[in-house]
């Protein structure tokens, strides 16, 4: 709900202080004074178009405010800023630094207009005035970067305006802004409220070392190499003493990044700090050697606002390895929405955010919930009007389905997995219509199985006027894809997430409609797909081994018969076709017929080479492929914390909300499992170690939660109380009603 008064109007740069270039990343200064009485309530209600740093007399109060547009295609996001202690009775100053992208991403959508709006209730705001701030200019980008809206940020420190925010400061021959527009109107839009916290702001570090290496002095230039703790998102800082007119570059040390932050030195000594973000390992600035001295260079580490919360640890330092890269991953690929990478693109694919929002609950604490319902309304509520719904979104320059990635987020490892997480019956209310019109738009072939989409086997996305369209029928990266019967499961999943979510909300005609159309697909499959003489699920003519990712969705999708599991899991042991975004599923299906040995076997193979390598994350394809390994720090390679929290320690919600969960450890040839997990009602810990023949384990349970424990793959018979031959025992946090004692 817009919460905005009847004064409230956007404000605008006048037309004289606009380079006219839509695509050049303008920054403008924005001041006003206003007046303060006793009792005022001091929270600001804040949007902008598109970035903003909020001064209050003088004092930086909000690094990087607001969020990329939008909520819908035609809406911007608006967020609440509490200024109270920093208002005194009397005049106050306010100034805010505006950051105009003026151009569309895959994570923004530009309005076309810079705008700034300002609201507060007990406060009159003057006449705002308003200049383009004359040292920052469009650095640009390293390589191609049309998935991009941020500008690259350049500073010259010859034009700054260092006291233009100080309270003293002279404006009075600045140009009064335009208002604009209320909230709601064109061309800004409808308003929503941010629901999560401002980003997380370090101090300002050093780096852990600082070198020039053999070679680094090239042309001219010194090369210095300064490196992170781990890959982060930060802000480039340094201090210098130089000559005017002096050109300095950063960049980070992977190729896959698109920004050079570019600082230009005025006389004597500076120092400046960057306000784009970047993320990285290591940093590296580009120095004339002759013409600065250097005096420090620093950064301030920035984050989504959320923290570590969960944990594993197994007797394999190798999965303990990949357990941590995948957490570390997980919060780089978060800000405002969920990236497939932080340096390339910053874009929002369904399928990542899907594999993504699995590894929240086990490792991050709750305020990371907000970010993923933000991503599931985002990309449901885009729905186009044909019912296509498609991604990445919030978009300027894409309108092409990706059906596989779509199904995925509706099947039940994307909406109703948020709503298990979370119990927000709310938010599965409000997108379940969009879902279920996706499926509807679905048509189906005489023989049971859906008409594969797109018509043309092989589409890729195609321009029109600037903007990708079309319907790109991607699976996976690599080769020898299996795509009809791929697209076939991932339709069942589908049906079957979309079913999940008519049950809980009571529309039985619905729910009977989609497990028919669930079960109708599903006996296709099988009767279309199976080979046996092949031992898999393969589409006539395709002339390769079974695909893997096939075989891994036939089990999850529940086509596959528990008759045919030994043939499936003993292709799975030779068939690594799956890059990781697929992996995932592949080892999530020998768990689920019941192999856990030969999910860790695999699992710890196929991810050595991302284990054993210096990189704190993990990387968008297998290392070790000859073609391009693509990015360094890709979320959609955590699949395996998802699986070792939830298969191997054996933690999942039965109920909305984790009222009810389940304990069933699974732990193949592991004799040692230590996990923890934050859920709505606290923290749940589990310790289970193998001595000589037997389990020990010990259980925490929250209050106000049930644990439904099975300590079959223990050793022991199903949920009974104790099993023969372990010495276990079960500790409660707290002795609640409904807490049970096993």
């Amino acid at each position: 709900m817009q919460m905005f008064s009847e004064n409230a109007r956007w404000q605008v740069p006048p037309q004289s202080e606009r380079s006219g270039v839509p695509e050049s990343g303008e920054w403008f200064m924005f001041r006003n004074r206003i007046d303060v009485s006793d009792g005022a309530a001091g929270i600001l209600r804040m949007a902008a178009d598109s970035k903003y740093w909020l001064y209050i007399n003088g004092e930086l109060v909000v690094r990087e405010g607001g969020l990329k547009r939008g909520p819908v295609p035609d809406g911007s996001y608006y967020e609440e800023v509490d200024v109270s202690a920093l208002l005194q009775t009397g005049e106050n100053t306010i100034a805010v630094l505006l950051c105009y992208f003026g151009r569309h991403g895959f994570s923004h959508r530009d309005s076309g207009v810079p705008g700034l709006l300002m609201d507060a209730d007990g406060i009159q705001f003057s006449e705002w005035t308003v200049k383009k701030h004359p040292a920052y200019f469009d650095a640009g980008y390293i390589h191609d970067a049309f998935r991009l809206s941020e500008p690259g940020v350049g500073f010259d420190a010859r034009s700054d305006l260092p006291e233009w925010v100080s309270p003293e400061f002279d404006d009075g021959d600045w140009p009064t802004a335009a208002a604009a527009g209320r909230p709601g109107e064109a061309p800004w839009g409808s308003l929503e409220k941010r629901e999560f916290a401002q980003w997380f702001w370090s101090d300002l570090k050093e780096y852990e070392s600082v070198e020039v290496r053999s070679g680094d002095v090239v042309d001219g230039y010194c090369y210095y190499h300064c490196k992170l703790p781990y890959n982060m998102h930060f802000v480039p800082a340094l201090a210098v003493q130089a000559k005017p007119g002096v050109r300095i570059e950063i960049t980070v040390g992977q190729d896959t990044n698109r920004f050079s932050p570019t600082y230009i030195t005025k006389e004597g000594s500076q120092s400046f700090e960057f306000p784009g973000w970047l993320n990285g390992e290591e940093v590296i600035y580009k120095v004339p050697s002759d013409a600065v001295q250097v005096d420090g260079f620093y950064y301030r580490e920035t984050s989504y606002p959320s923290e570590f919360a969960g944990s594993f640890a197994c007797d394999n330092p190798q999965l303990n390895s990949l357990w941590i890269k995948a957490r570390r991953t997980l919060p780089v690929n978060m800000r405002d929405n969920f990236m497939d990478c932080p340096c390339r693109e910053r874009a929002q694919w369904p399928g990542d955010l899907v594999i993504q929002l699995g590894q929240v609950p086990y490792s991050l604490d709750r305020e990371a919930d907000l970010l993923v319902k933000k991503g599931l309304r985002e990309h449901l509520r885009w729905q186009r009007e044909d019912g296509i719904i498609y991604g990445p979104v919030p978009e300027g320059n894409w309108r092409m389905e990706l059906p596989a990635q779509m199904l995925s987020m509706v099947s039940p490892y994307g909406i109703w997995t948020y709503f298990m997480n979370t119990g927000d019956f709310q938010t599965l209310e409000e997108l379940y219509p969009f879902a279920k019109r996706y499926l509807d738009i679905w048509e189906f072939h005489t023989n049971g199985l859906i008409q594969y989409r797109p018509d043309e086997k092989g589409s890729i996305p195609k321009e029109v006027d600037g903007v990708s369209v079309g319907t790109w029928d991607w699976i996976d990266w690599g080769d020898r894809i299996d795509a009809e019967p791929a697209l076939n499961a991932w339709f069942i999943l589908a049906a079957e997430g979309v079913r999940k979510m008519a049950d809980q909300l009571g529309l039985q005609n619905d729910a009977e409609e989609l497990g028919g159309r669930e079960q109708q697909v599903r006996e296709a499959f099988r009767e279309t797909y199976w080979d046996g003489q092949r031992g898999g699920f393969v589409s006539a003519g395709f002339e390769f081994e079974p695909d893997d990712r096939v075989q891994a969705l036939a089990v999850l999708c529940g086509a596959a018969t528990s008759e045919q599991y030994p043939q499936l899991l003993q292709l799975l042991e030779t068939v690594e076709q799956a890059c990781p975004y697929m992996e995932k599923y592949v080892l999530e299906a020998q768990f689920a017929m019941g192999d856990a040995d030969a999910a860790l076997r695999r699992m710890e193979r196929r991810y050595r080479s991302m284990i054993e390598n210096e990189n704190t994350t993990l990387w968008e394809r297998w290392p070790d492929w000859s073609e391009h390994p693509g990015t360094i720090n890709h979320a959609w390679s955590g699949g395996p914390l998802t699986l070792l929290s939830e298969k191997v320690a054996g933690i999942g919600p039965l109920e909305p909300g984790w009222s009810r969960f389940a304990v069933c450890p699974a732990p193949g040839n592991l004799s040692q499992i230590s996990t923890s997990v934050v859920v709505p009602q606290g923290k749940i810990k589990l310790e289970a170690q193998k001595t000589d023949e037997e389990w020990r384990v010990e259980l925490r349970v929250p209050e106000g939660a049930v644990a439904v424990v099975d300590w079959s793959a223990l050793g022991g018979e199903g949920t009974e109380d104790i099993f023969a031959g372990t010495h276990w025992f079960l500790i409660c946090a707290a002795k609640a009603a409904g807490a049970v004692y096993v």
